[in-house]
């Protein structure tokens, strides 16, 4: 085993050579793509809205995310354009996948931190800065960190405290640091068990230190399962058909996450052991804590789009060391799928839900043929391992969900909305909030009945703990929350004297349905006769 290792490390390694020019300039079309067209998803800037708008600061304001994921954000807030936000995560991104690449100091580095950078930068528009991208993130740092000193105790506290920022984003972010651990363990037992005690102490010790900062944070947390009324945990049932149609999606629009399977069998091929069995755990894990969660965003599956892409990188790279070339079925596949996805991905949402069945059945068949073939696919030495074709293949295949005609599911959750339906909506509002700015004055106070994205837009101050009131907002669903204390600080808001206008999207939040008192106290405030309009946000001045 050790000789095998040593003959492993030894080899030469498979390089990218003189096409990585080419590379490099395909994966700068999608990367300029997001830049400069595709701007932050309506949750970021949600988060980021109340950060702005909220007087109180990051530590204590309720954004409906845990006080670590805020306080990730608050450099974001000091930044002039969602331009440079990128630009920021995307470099954050190349650092911890050239990290990665040095720490594995294996001949298949190169390709998988590749890949893996590649499958967070190019993340769905949705998926990108969302806690569980920020997971993934941190797992990856995770590995790097716990494979990189020499030193064990070093090694120990880099791991777990990755591990343990992955969990702190939003705690149902746990499986992907588990994820990180199962990687590290494969590599060296030793550094894992250590990794796994450190991010078991630093985890509630950062978590302690939340809560010294913010008491109200250790209310927030048993809270947040309160707000969501369909978890299973709350009575919701147990949708095994949502969570399948959630996964097929998923692949649908990722071909390396739909070859998972594929990239198995390559890999199987090559190194036979009870790493798969840690792998299917890792992935159940992952979709479990979506099942739990039962709001069917894809973004809750963010965490194993690296992990297919590293386990994918990992089949091409390690062929390439024993053959000398690539897997060509696995490659081949890829292409195909990174060639139709975007096909289908571009036709209308009717077309889609009407070949619902052809899809699911055609992808089901193209993947147990691609396992089939893998799996007989001759093992033969020879050639040149020269990378270029895969690592083009991987971009294509990772660019498939940002571009401008794609939509964030197939035909499941947000199918009617494509990234050019959310560049208009980002354009709309931010055309016509700033002129109500100029209205009713940049300082004045408002108290927003609103998403979060709509006091990123307009960008006035609140005096609210609570900008975007997702405790009210919610109880018109779930009227169990009107005996929690974060509701009744919600309401509180309502009647702040401070207050000069009412802010408010009646699309989002339906007045009549709030309980009675406080849908009587806000007519009785605010003066919504003749508001202030635009195309989706009514100001109502404080009679």
């Amino acid at each position: 085993m050790v000789v095998a290792t040593e003959r492993r490390l030894e080899a030469p390694s498979p390089a990218i050579g003189r096409g990585a020019w080419l590379v490099g300039l395909l994966a700068a079309v999608p990367l300029l793509v997001t830049l400069f067209w595709t701007g932050l998803n309506h949750d970021v800037r949600f988060v980021l809205g109340c950060l702005r708008a909220s007087e109180i600061g990051p530590v204590g304001v309720f954004v409906h995310r845990p006080l670590l994921y805020r306080l990730m954000l608050v450099p974001a807030m000091h930044l002039s354009s969602e331009t440079e936000i990128r630009l920021a995560a995307l470099v954050l991104v190349a650092l911890v996948a050239l990290w990665l690449r040095a720490s594995l100091r294996r001949p298949e580095a190169s390709i998988i931190a590749l890949a893996v950078g590649l499958a967070l930068a190019l993340s769905p528009n949705w998926d990108f800065l969302q806690p569980e991208w920020l997971a993934g993130l941190f797992a990856t740092a995770a590995v790097a960190g716990a494979l990189w000193p020499k030193r064990l105790w070093l090694s120990a506290i880099l791991g777990g405290l990755g591990a343990a920022l992955a969990v702190l984003v939003k705690f149902t972010t746990a499986p992907t640091a588990l994820l990180a651990i199962g990687v590290v363990v494969l590599v060296d037992r030793r550094r894992a068990l250590w990794m796994t005690v450190a991010a078991a102490v630093l985890g509630p010790a950062l978590f302690g230190l939340s809560v010294l900062a913010e008491p109200r944070e250790w209310r927030w947390f048993h809270e947040f399962s309160a707000l969501n009324g369909s978890s299973p945990l709350n009575g919701g049932e147990i949708d095994l058909i949502a969570l399948g149609r959630l996964i097929v999606n998923e692949a649908l629009q990722n071909p390396l996450f739909a070859l998972l399977p594929v990239s198995v069998v390559v890999l199987l091929r090559l190194r036979r052991g009870w790493w798969v069995l840690l792998l299917a755990v890792g992935v159940l894990a992952v979709s479990a804590t979506a099942l739990l969660q039962a709001q069917w965003f894809q973004y809750h599956l963010t965490p194993l789009l690296p992990l297919a892409a590293g386990v994918w990188a990992l089949a091409v790279g390690r062929w390439c060391v024993e053959y000398r070339h690539p897997p060509w079925t696995l490659v081949a596949f890829t292409a195909v799928l990174a060639g139709v996805a975007p096909w289908v991905a571009a036709q209308p949402e009717e077309w889609r839900h009407a070949h619902q069945a052809p899809a699911y059945w055609v992808l089901g068949g193209v993947v147990l043929l691609g396992c089939v073939l893998a799996a007989v696919e001759p093992a033969r030495a020879g050639g040149r391992p020269m990378l270029v074709v895969p690592a083009l293949v991987t971009v294509a295949a990772l660019s498939v969900q940002v571009w401008p005609s794609s939509p964030y599911s197939f035909d499941f959750s947000a199918a009617d909305s494509r990234n050019t339906d959310r560049v208009n909506m980002t354009t709309r509002l931010a055309g016509q909030l700033p002129a109500i700015r100029d209205r009713i004055g940049a300082d004045t106070e408002v108290l927003y009945l609103a998403f979060g994205d709509v006091p990123y837009f307009l960008g006035n101050p609140t005096p609210c703990r609570y900008p975007s009131p997702t405790f009210l907002a919610r109880s018109t669903q779930l009227p169990e929350l009107r005996g929690l204390e974060s509701y009744a600080e919600n309401a509180a808001c309502l009647t702040d004297p401070r207050v000069r206008y009412l802010v408010w999207v009646r699309g989002w939040l339906d007045v009549d349905k709030l309980e009675p008192r406080l849908a009587q106290a806000i007519r009785d405030i605010y003066d919504c006769s003749h508001p202030l309009r635009t195309d989706d946000v009514e100001v109502c001045p404080h009679r």
